[in-house]
């Protein structure tokens, strides 16, 4: 088994490696960002929903813009860019687990690495548009220190039992969903009290720029 940690935000982490494991798994559907879109959206009186105004956390595909502040078990709809795939994914953050040293102490973490405690940032990913994602590389929604910043990300090579973040998307048609975890590190005297998703069509850095789920 092989772990690596890394200060980077966690789709920037992730992605690289399971762009890795999963290269060659399945041709490209041929489908764009552009083809993808949302059913409209139709008001209780069976008329369409104006769109957003410029100041709503919304564009006007109902993905939500970067910087936006959800709540913890809100369900988000983001667009999803990754490698050849892209899409509409609506993510739910269901819960922030916080783990034991010993459920890491098999991953042979060394130096100050020992000292962190693990949380785990535990979330339901579900295809929310026209395009087929089989195969693609998504990583689940990162750890946010209670500072705003981003949580260590841990990544295992391998079975983590106690938090699985291999992407389950083997196949993954529009509708399908499935659950995840993304296991993080947190520094003594702090604590993961968010998730953060960036990347895959959101800014990188830092965490802010991206789509953030609160308590």
């Amino acid at each position: 088994m092989i772990t690596r940690i890394t200060w980077r935000s966690a789709s920037a982490g992730a992605s690289l490696v399971l762009a890795l494991t999963l290269a060659g798994c399945g041709a490209d559907d041929g489908a764009g960002a552009a083809d993808d879109k949302p059913a409209p959206r139709v008001s209780a009186s069976g008329s369409p929903e104006s769109s957003p105004s410029p100041t709503s956390s919304v564009n006007e595909d109902g993905t939500a813009k970067a910087g936006t502040k959800a709540k913890l078990g809100e369900p988000t709809l983001l667009r999803y860019e990754g490698g050849t795939k892209s899409g509409l994914l609506e993510v739910t953050v269901t819960g922030i687990e916080k783990g034991s040293k010993a459920d890491v102490a098999s991953l042979g973490l060394k130096d100050d690495a020992k000292k962190m405690t693990p949380y785990y940032v535990r979330a339901t990913i579900k295809n929310a548009g026209k395009n087929d994602l089989s195969h693609a590389a998504v990583d689940p929604p990162g750890g946010m220190l209670d500072d705003g910043t981003a949580a260590r990300q841990l990544l295992v090579i391998g079975t983590f039992a106690a938090c699985d973040s291999y992407p389950k998307t083997k196949s993954f048609p529009p509708g399908a969903s499935y659950e995840t975890c993304a296991p993080v590190l947190a520094e003594p005297g702090t604590e993961v009290t968010g998730a953060v998703w960036t990347g895959q069509g959101y800014p990188d850095f830092p965490p802010s720029s991206g789509v953030m789920w609160t308590p």
